[in-house]
């Protein structure tokens, strides 16, 4: 692959995606030494435009809970994340250059605000999703950790499908800087106060450097949307792994078991009223978010949570997930203690070179730690 930008082109691939070459386990004893006899196709693509394939990141199992034993290259004492936890700490710790990961809920923002890197998850669909194990067919959703936009746009655009540019898109503030929300989302309060404060600091310093910044309210039926993520995603991963479940139970960790039961035993109309929710209340959320370059947003509660266990809540990523809009973490919002707090730009579905030109604009100008 040919690169614009320095650095080394090595990536490396999450390994709910099928290759050829090494083991694909989808982070569950169940397939321990499992060989594909083929790439996923966004490894083929990426192999296709010459890339150097690493190796494979651990994942949580089944790209869902019950942690790997991956730390955090910031503070070993705390949590990468999840799902995407490898991916997130090589590239962080410089191993890669790039890594693939997958969302169904926040397992590639919160994951990137935790390990400061960047994440890009884009719009649903937009890259290949064949050979990787879904967990949730109408959620999960291929992006990509990396240490700049540059990086992140050329692989960007040999992955998409049919293939095309995430150039630079014109922004649309004044004296053509961008326009930006900050949208504190109903769960503000559940944000650790020194993470507040280093958001709103970020929502300020964009304001200072050019930028034209608004608060402004979610829509009605956020708090439904929330709520829907959350039931889709316990529906379709117990019908997505109902093989798993009736014939190798014993392998599952006792969390995953326990959601899977939960997720099976959900009555149909429940996972209707979900899909009806998402359908109401989505499009006027999207509305909203394509007036804005870009609307800042918690993508954790926090900063990392001290241990492994417990890879943080995706609370603030569910919605975004759901109504498959593009969202990059950026590491621009930092505690007093020198952590990164969770943040996140999204944007409209479909608006990603829109997206990304913004948080370019956001990490060219702010400073980090």
């Amino acid at each position: 692959m040919r690169r614009r930008s320095t650095g080394s082109a090595r990536q490396s691939i999450k390994d709910n995606f099928d290759t050829i070459d090494y083991p694909t386990a989808y982070g569950s004893p169940i397939y321990a030494g499992h060989r594909p006899d083929r790439d996923a196709g966004a490894v083929h693509q990426l192999r296709a435009a010459g890339a150097m394939i690493a190796g494979k990141t651990k994942l949580s199992e089944f790209a869902w809970m019950f942690a790997t034993d991956t730390l955090n290259p910031l503070d070993h004492a705390r949590t990468p994340g999840g799902s995407s936890s490898g991916s997130a700490a090589a590239v962080a710790a410089g191993t890669v250059a790039v890594a693939t990961g997958t969302q169904t809920a926040g397992s590639i923002n919160r994951p990137a605000s935790y390990c400061a890197v960047i994440g890009y998850k884009p719009t649903f669909a937009t890259f290949p999703r064949d050979g990787v194990k879904l967990l949730a067919h109408s959620l999960d959703t291929v992006g990509l950790f990396g240490r700049s936009i540059a990086d992140l746009r050329l692989v960007a655009g040999v992955l998409a499908a049919p293939a095309r540019t995430f150039a630079d898109s014109a922004l649309r503030g004044h004296a053509g800087g961008p326009r930006i929300a900050l949208m504190r989302t109903p769960n503000w309060l559940r944000v650790e106060p020194a993470a507040q404060n280093a958001i709103e600091a970020v929502a300020d310093g964009a304001a200072r450097a050019g930028a034209d910044v608004e608060e402004i309210e979610p829509t009605p039926g956020f708090a439904e949307l929330v709520a829907a993520q959350t039931t889709i995603q316990w529906a379709e991963s117990a019908a997505n792994l109902a093989a798993e479940l009736a014939e190798s139970p014993e392998l599952l960790s006792d969390e995953v078991r326990a959601a899977l039961q939960e997720g099976a035993a959900m009555p149909a109309e429940t996972y209707g009223d979900a899909k009806r929710a998402a359908a109401e209340h989505g499009p006027p959320l999207a509305a909203l978010l394509s007036g804005f370059d870009g609307v800042l947003t918690p993508s954790a509660s926090g900063v990392p949570p001290l241990g492994l266990y417990f890879t943080g809540d995706p609370l603030f990523c569910r919605v975004e997930t759901l109504i498959g809009a593009p969202s990059v973490s950026v590491p621009l919002a930092w505690t007093p203690d020198r952590l990164p707090a969770g943040l996140q730009l999204i944007g409209a579905p479909s608006s990603d070179p829109r997206t990304l030109a913004c948080a370019e604009w956001l990490l060219e100008r702010l400073s980090g730690p």
